[in-house]
């Protein structure tokens, strides 16, 4: 058997009413004083310091469990078994860290396992409700809007620090928070001493958009000339590029009013932003940046739809031309399909123009989608920037520079060769260090919003489906 105690208990000179903590599975008992409120399963013991009968008598009528400890050593006997003895420091596991219960609690001993279970039993995760009613909206902002889910995710945060009964979360939450609105606030001092620069900002996003308008004119201007080489059909390369150009003078219009009305507010708006925190400020920007690049998204939308239109008749087509026809009415089954001569021909002819169209369409979609998806991975590499800054382990950080007790590591047994005898081994109770790390994987259990796999991104853009 071993027996788990501290020392106070094992060196205090009277006999004590305590609770004998025990999982009945490895043989290993945690003694407890009687005062301590631990849930787990327990039974009452009686520790006798000395060699005389009364403790056993009081045992034997009350039922309770008699532990001997022979001339204040540290031969320990429980009804009279031999007992190896674990020695804890003082409140070992009133002070025990939080990251052991959470990370290594397999590690533990199961008695200490199930004490723990019940006396910190405030490292337990409430059941809190943080979500909040989506309607349409709220599910549209979130979806598109970088501001909104910068709210949201500090609604997420104040929730986690308020209803958290998980302490080192608890207190890493409001790290984030007051970290996020420290940054903000040294932002806005910024802001204020240069307020005079949205004009200079103005005039220079709109030199910066003409640049890029003249850029994209001189793409499609290259795409009506044999690109790299490549013969396209000219009428359907005309129509487009008189499209896309008709789409450039209105996006012009709508840039100059949008510059010219909104910056001046937009610099007013993220001064006033910078006190609720960064995070809300960089959230702002990034939807300006999605608005001012709203025509780089229509042309993206146009082309993808085109060539997954196309590439969807082609599929079909060809199944037709094979003698297959995809059935919707058993689940998209592949059923057979026999045409006649002229049904035939109509779905041969069909393919043949389509499969010529396919380049000339190809390259308009090939030269949009490589615009707007370095535009798209632009304003992701600013979400994940304002996410690290919604999340600064501040808290963190001072933990593990200062070696609090409370985030100690896995936690190991040595034998105590001092305090051992022939017919006791005793052991030392202690913890590894926690590493950085681990430490705010613990603290921090929000899932990123800004995810993005690039498999599905790249298999997106190859079916030509709409990628945001």
């Amino acid at each position: 058997m071993i027996l788990y105690i501290e020392r106070e208990i094992l060196l205090d000179t009277k006999c004590q009413d305590l609770y004998l903590c025990n999982n009945e599975l490895n043989n290993e008992y945690l003694l407890i004083s009687s005062s301590n409120k631990c849930l787990c399963k327990k039974q009452q013991a009686i520790l006798c310091k000395y060699d005389h009968d009364l403790c056993q008598n009081r045992c034997l009528i009350e039922h309770n469990l008699l532990i001997k400890q022979k001339n204040q050593s540290n031969h320990i006997l429980i009804n009279d078994n031999p007992t190896n003895v674990v020695l804890l420091d003082k409140n070992e596991l009133e002070n025990n860290s939080e990251i052991v219960y959470i990370c290594h609690k397999n590690n533990l001993p199961q008695p200490i396992f199930e004490h723990l279970e019940n006396q910190l039993n405030y490292t337990n995760n409430s059941s809190t409700n943080l979500s909040i009613s989506h309607t349409f909206i709220i599910d549209f902002l979130l979806k598109y809007s970088v501001l909104a889910q910068s709210v949201y995710g500090i609604y997420l945060t104040l929730q986690q620090a308020r209803h958290n009964s998980f302490q080192l979360r608890r207190h890493a939450n409001i790290g984030y928070l007051l970290a996020n609105i420290f940054i903000g606030i040294l932002c806005s001092f910024i802001f204020f001493r240069n307020f005079d620069l949205y004009q200079l900002i103005s005039n220079e996003i709109l030199i910066q958009t003409e640049n890029l308008t003249t850029w994209i004119k001189s793409i499609i201007e290259w795409l009506l000339h044999a690109p790299a080489g490549l013969k396209l059909n000219q009428p359907l390369v005309d129509f487009l590029a008189r499209f896309y150009f008709y789409h450039i003078y209105l996006w012009s219009g709508y840039l100059e009013a949008l510059v010219i009305t909104v910056v001046p507010y937009l610099y007013q708006i993220l001064f006033i932003l910078c006190f609720f925190g960064i995070s809300l400020a960089i959230g702002a920007i990034c939807d300006f940046i999605r608005i001012l690049t709203i025509h780089l998204y229509c042309f993206y939308i146009y082309a993808a739809r085109l060539f997954n239109w196309q590439i969807r008749l082609l599929i079909i087509l060809f199944r037709l031309f094979c003698g297959k026809k995809q059935n919707p009415l058993r689940n998209n089954r592949l059923d057979s399909h026999l045409c006649d001569i002229d049904q035939l021909f109509i779905v041969t002819l069909s393919f043949t123009i389509l499969l010529f169209l396919l380049p000339s369409i190809f390259m308009y979609y090939a030269v949009f989608t490589s615009i707007w998806t370095v535009t798209m991975l632009t304003v992701k590499l600013i979400q994940y920037i304002n996410q690290f800054l919604l999340q600064i382990p501040i808290y963190e950080f001072y933990l593990w520079v200062t070696g609090s007790r409370i985030i100690r590591g896995t936690p190991r047994l040595a034998i105590n060769y001092a305090d051992s005898t022939e017919d006791t081994v005793c052991f030392n109770f202690y913890f590894d260090s926690v590493s950085f790390i681990t430490l705010y994987r613990v603290c921090n259990i929000r899932l990123s919003s800004y995810s993005l796999s690039f498999t599905k991104l790249f298999l997106a853009i190859l079916k030509g489906q709409s990628i945001v």
